[in-house]
């Protein structure tokens, strides 16, 4: 597939999930990125949950991934993909001060408490994230990276512990992925777990303190972000099908037309409804629990909860994390950091929020672009 910009230039960013299949195109020159191209399929009812498993599944997914580049037109062939947040694992570790070579040998040690299986099925990788007492960062990135930073740490001065963000996913589940994306006829760039494409469109450099919830249609992703770094990322079994059986339940209609309700406009979070939302219950005692506990209480040092995820285009839904956990609440927008044709202002608005792992994955073309 021949780029007209030069694939340096113009790059995907590929969201495959089981609801449906996200891709963003993204022209490099000047300041700022620039939107070229976008197409999305959905995949709902496709297959039994049973079966989303299956390799007919995976080949299914290749298919429409093909017809999608193909009907959209786009210009670029190098791409990047993302693994689900559930299908990965970001965790935190602190370890004392020790030379490289200590270090390197203590966190594969270490490892093996936080990853079920034996460390030669997965592909992990982790950075040193942070230092008491001393002021550094180090970078970011999903489990594409070199396992090993080329900084010295024994040349570091003064004493405290390393923060050191362990990064790891399934060399089969990274496989699948590779297998859907070069089926496809496309060029792989890089792989990494969907949270730091979350975290790379929709904060961006900004520095604070940030909660990321993004609710999908199975699982909700919650991601405790300090000045870009992933702190803690945490998952659970509820999303936006959930929410429309519980809107189903209270009103005593079909799941269809509660599909409806949600998506209509209107605020279906008013007293009049009577609905009950257990699953947005849960996920807001969820955020409330990973703020608290890692700020001891101190829900102030937040400076917004970002909501993404389909569900996040509910009308109200920010209001409600906001009356519930008493923290600035905004609905995180992946097209704000990129420029676009603003003829496409209306539709923008509407698909926004579903955009923000694709938008973060094509915007790791820059530094490629920039080379």
């Amino acid at each position: 597939m021949l780029s007209l910009f030069g694939n340096k230039n113009v790059y995907l960013g590929i969201d495959i999930g089981t609801s449906a299949i996200k891709v963003v195109e993204i022209k490099f020159s000047g300041d700022r990125p620039t939107l070229t191209n976008y197409g999305w399929v959905l995949l709902e009812g496709l297959f039994e949950d049973r079966e989303v498993k299956s390799p007919a599944f995976d080949n299914v997914l290749t298919e429409y991934l093909k017809k999608i580049t193909k009907n959209a037109k786009f210009k670029g062939s190098g791409c990047f993909a993302s693994i689900p947040a559930f299908g990965g694992l970001i965790t935190l570790i602190e370890f004392p001060e020790m030379s490289e070579e200590d270090l390197n040998q203590a966190i594969k040690f270490e490892a093996h408490k936080y990853i079920p299986t034996s460390l030669e099925s997965v592909v992990f990788s982790w950075d040193i994230v942070g230092r008491s007492n001393v002021s550094k960062i180090i970078n970011r990135n999903g489990v594409s990276i070199p396992k090993n930073s080329n900084n010295s740490l024994e040349n570091e001065e003064g004493k405290g512990k390393y923060q050191v963000l362990l990064v790891a996913a399934s060399k089969n589940k990274v496989a699948k992925y590779e297998r859907i994306i070069k089926g496809s006829g496309l060029e792989l760039k890089g792989i990494e777990i969907e949270s730091f494409s979350m975290v790379r469109s929709l904060i961006g450099n900004d520095q604070g303190n940030f909660i990321i919830v993004d609710i999908g249609s199975r699982v909700c992703n919650i991601a405790l972000v300090e000045k870009g770094i992933i702190k803690v990322n945490r998952n659970i079994d509820a999303g936006g099908k959930d929410i429309t059986r519980s809107i189903a339940s209270s009103l005593n209609i079909s799941e269809e037309r509660a599909e409806k309700l949600k998506t209509s406009g209107n605020d279906i979070f008013s007293s009049d409804l009577s609905i009950n939302y257990p699953t947005l219950e849960l996920i807001v005692s969820e955020t409330s629990r990973v703020i608290k506990s890692f700020y001891k209480e101190e829900i102030s040092k937040v400076d917004a909860i970002i909501l993404s995820g389909g569900t996040a285009n509910l009308f109200g839904i920010a209001d409600y994390f906001m009356r519930s956990l008493n923290v600035k609440t905004i609905v995180g927008n992946p097209f704000s950091r990129i420029d676009y044709n603003k003829k496409l202002e209306p539709v923008i608005s509407l698909m926004k929020t579903h955009f923000s792992v694709a938008v973060g994955l094509a915007l790791r073309g820059e530094k490629i672009a920039k080379k």
